[in-house]
């Protein structure tokens, strides 16, 4: 027999050991490296089943909130169309449940049928629903703040609260459009940037172009001054200074139009524009002085009425204007202003007349710039005459104005 080679008997040596450990495994048993594609295809199985599973899960959930979320708009489009503001809808599937209230008078059967007839609704919860009381409501004004005018010599500022910009812009143009006495600007710089705009506001069409106009006629005569609006309160507030009584009196004159347009749709007005200090009491020299110089003035002259009236002639203007000279050189003395009747006619028609002469001279006064205060009417009627009633010339002497100067 051939002898075997070295090479071939060492293979045979290898087929034996090996056909012995697999001889001596246990039934069943596999390597790791046999068995690792079956495990890698299981897992990969789960895994695809697992994220069908998630998906379709996902899917179902947002097709159904989907759904949901539909009936619950439909829903409460309906109770608002019906009269049910205030019931809000939940949607669980087919089942709609209402939560909130309605008032006394409302049918809650209304508000079931409301949803309850729409294309999808399987059937409707009211219980998360309850009746109240209807309460009347109670609308409530947005208060703003008061509107200022603040001015000096060429500049006005504004603040406060307007219900528009459309307001804002009218009250800059119309102040930048202000003019002083002489023909040219009175104000260079118009700063409203204190103004705020507050929506709900009740509009200020009836009094803020008044308002304008009054700080118009008062910044002609008022190097600095102010004018204060407060629409709650309907209040306007003039602020100032003048140097001269008559300074006082010609702002009240020129501003008397725009106060009575304010007071007309229901404004009252304070006036805080000041008038120069009083001076202090007279002395006895100046009272005598100045009962001197009116009855030097007065001497052989009269105060001329209308026949049996207490209208002034242009005579007796004129001559009450001559007065006015020393009055206002001796401001600080008070006169008691007499009125005097002839004996004709009644003695009880004969006091009134005298008395509204006298209050007439005073009212002459006052409108020429003097102290209301100052002054103090009286009339005597015919019971203090200085000459012969039964003349022409007594009568006409007996009827008169007498000027007495005060020391109080």
């Amino acid at each position: 027999m051939a002898r075997k080679s070295k090479t071939t008997k060492r293979l045979q040596e290898l087929d034996h050991t090996a056909a012995q450990r697999s001889s001596a495994a246990p039934p069943g048993f596999r390597s790791p490296v046999d068995d690792e594609p079956a495990a890698s295809w299981a897992a990969f199985i789960a895994g695809a089943i697992l994220i069908f599973v998630v998906f379709t899960a996902v899917a179902v959930f947002v097709g159904t909130r989907s759904v949901e979320a539909d009936l619950e708009a439909r829903s409460e489009q309906s109770l608002r169309v019906s009269g049910f503001g205030d019931i809000t809808a939940h949607a669980d599937g087919f089942t709609v449940a209402l939560k909130g209230q309605y008032t006394v008078g409302q049918d809650i059967a209304s508000a079931e049928q409301a949803v309850s007839g729409l294309a999808g609704v399987g059937s409707v919860d009211a219980s998360g629903v309850w009746v109240v009381e209807a309460t009347e409501l109670v609308a409530v004004d947005v208060v703003g703040a008061p509107v200022a005018f603040v001015w000096n010599a060429e500049a006005v500022t504004v603040h406060g609260d307007l219900s528009t910009e459309e307001q804002r812009v009218f009250v800059t143009e119309s102040l930048g459009a202000l003019e002083a006495e002489d023909g040219t600007v009175r104000f260079v710089s118009v700063d409203a940037s204190g103004v705020q705009i507050i929506e709900g506001l009740v509009s200020e069409d009836d009094w803020i172009g008044k308002a304008v106009a009054l700080v118009g006629s008062l910044a002609n005569g008022l190097e600095n001054g102010a004018v204060r609006v407060n629409p709650v309160g309907e209040v306007v507030t003039t602020e100032g200074k003048t140097e001269t009584r008559q300074e006082k009196f010609d702002l009240t004159v020129a501003s008397e139009e725009f106060i009575a347009a304010l007071q007309v749709v229901g404004f009252d007005l304070t006036d805080g524009v000041l008038g120069p200090p009083k001076p202090p009491p007279p002395t006895r020299q100046e009272v005598e002085e100045l009962e001197r110089t009116l009855a030097e003035l007065i001497e052989g002259k009269v105060v001329e009425f209308e026949f049996a009236s207490d209208e002034l002639t242009d005579v007796g203007k004129s001559l009450l204007d001559e007065l006015l000279v020393p009055l206002r050189e001796f401001s600080a003395v008070s006169i008691r202003i007499e009125g005097h009747a002839d004996a004709q006619g009644s003695p009880e028609r004969n006091l009134e007349l005298s008395f509204r002469r006298a209050q007439s001279v005073v009212v002459y006064f006052v409108d020429q710039g003097e102290d209301s205060n100052r002054f103090v009417a009286v009339g005597y009627g015919d019971t203090r005459p200085i000459a012969d009633n039964s003349t022409e010339e007594g009568r006409q002497k007996n009827r008169r104005i007498e000027f007495i100067a005060l020391e109080e």
